[in-house]
């Protein structure tokens, strides 16, 4: 169907009748006549811009538009090869792309097509000195092999000096391969366990049952702190006065680590700071530093204790020593004790973390001197409107303290689990009850 050729100007002033499906379909063309000297120029200077494949389909669209799909015409035009032309407009009609001879063979190959044996004795050298990705994101191998050593490994392996690449290039190369120098990074740990959602459903649950509750529940915050060094170390704080600390944070042989319970009703908070190891012994030592603080009348109406805290290696529900050591707590006391432990890597959500920022914030301009300034320090920081009670520990604790297999058969009797979330959720009922 042959289509009348007409100006922009004459469409505008004729009101044409609705086209045909098929009409509507075809392109809307316009006469050369149209163009300026501008427009070509500028039409020719976009085609310019490309190459291949895409230049021969522009070619093709212009055609279309002003010349009819004419190749002639459109060499006369345009100025382009009408060979060009007709062979975009052959792509268009039939959507095959033509790939010249000498855009596919030109072009210098990688070095590992070239030398196919040379870079699959590289990839055998490189496997054998690399490490699997620590994130175990993926399935890349990191070499420690380098460059410089790659030759030298090539070369002792008896190929040729001019089928090897440079220095610089070998680096290209192994890194196309997969293979790159980083550095060694700790593997990024599993963020959230199966048992995260219902761990906080229990924690909620039974914080509410302890409201509601008609017994008095202490309901208890528990956790330790990040070592403190003890020196005129800087904090990252501000003062106005005695501002001049430390050029270095040596390593000093003085270093205390608090470990603090806070209630969750009145806010009152304990801190332990201690001298020795992180231990379950040094936990257990700080409940009962807690417990011998609280008054008499506190303690007759305390019904139980509740205790949540971080599932840490030192107090979680599967360390021996210190469920050994919990039982007698409570044994001790004849009040009952619930753990309640929040999930690895949630330890944010543990209220007593709050306390420590606090304290962080309070004394982070300051020197902590001695270890005198630092309990000082300590004592003068609020918490809900109130002073904790700091005591310090120079007690020697000793590391790896661990129970026997039989020895534990008669501790798992006393501890009340969680079906649900065994080691999550411990109730130990003192011995009198029992």
């Amino acid at each position: 169907m042959n289509i009348e050729t007409v100006s922009p100007i004459d469409l505008n002033l004729i009101a044409a009748p609705p086209l045909l499906e098929t009409e509507q379909q075809m392109p809307l063309t316009f006469s050369p006549d149209v163009l300026l000297q501008e427009h070509i120029a500028d039409i020719r200077l976009a085609a310019a811009k490309m190459s291949g494949p895409q230049r021969r389909d522009f070619m093709a669209e212009m055609s279309l538009k002003y010349c009819t799909g004419n190749a002639r015409l459109t060499e006369r035009v345009f100025g382009w090869s009408r060979e060009a032309v007709e062979t975009g407009l052959g792509e268009k009609r039939t959507g095959i792309v033509c790939i010249g001879l000498q855009s596919s063979c030109c072009g210098n190959k990688p070095w590992e097509e070239k030398y196919p044996e040379i870079s699959e004795y590289l990839c055998k050298l490189a496997e054998n000195q690399s490490q699997q990705d620590p994130t175990f994101q993926s399935s890349i191998a990191f070499t420690r092999l380098t460059a410089q050593s790659a030759l030298n490994a090539l070369k002792d392996a008896g190929f040729s000096d001019d089928d090897l690449p440079s220095l610089s290039s070998m680096s290209e190369i192994l890194n196309r391969l997969g293979y790159r120098l980083r550095k060694v990074v700790k593997a990024k740990p599993l963020k959230k366990i199966k048992e995260t959602d219902s761990i906080f459903e229990n924690i909620k649950k039974k914080d509410q049952d302890a409201k509601d509750s008609d017994e008095h529940v202490a309901r208890l915050s528990m956790d330790c702190k990040a070592t403190v060094k003890i020196g005129e170390f800087s904090r990252g704080g501000l003062s106005r006065v005695n501002n001049k600390a430390s050029d270095h944070d040596f390593a000093t042989g003085d270093s205390y680590t608090p470990c603090g319970i806070v209630s969750e009703d009145t806010g009152k908070l304990f801190i332990n700071m201690g001298s020795s190891f992180k231990t379950s012994d040094f936990i257990i030592d700080t409940i009962n530093g807690w417990w011998e603080n609280q008054t008499v009348e506190d303690r007759i109406n305390i019904d139980r204790i509740q205790i949540k805290m971080d599932n840490g290696p030192e107090s979680s529900g599967v360390r021996t020593q210190f469920l050994k050591r919990i039982i007698e707590v409570s044994d001790a006391i004849s009040k009952p004790i619930q753990l309640l432990y929040f999930p690895p890597y949630h330890s944010k959500y543990n209220p007593i973390e709050r306390c420590w920022g606090i304290l962080e914030l309070h004394w982070n301009g300051t020197l902590l001197s001695s270890v005198d300034v630092m309990t000082e320090w300590a004592k003068t920081m609020l918490w809900k409107g109130i002073h904790p009670i700091v005591e310090t520990s120079t007690k020697v604790y000793e590391k790896g303290v661990i129970l026997s297999k039989s020895v534990m058969r008669a501790i798992e009797k006393r501890l009340k689990r969680n079906p649900e979330l065994p080691k999550w959720d411990i109730l130990i009922e003192p011995m009198a009850a029992v």
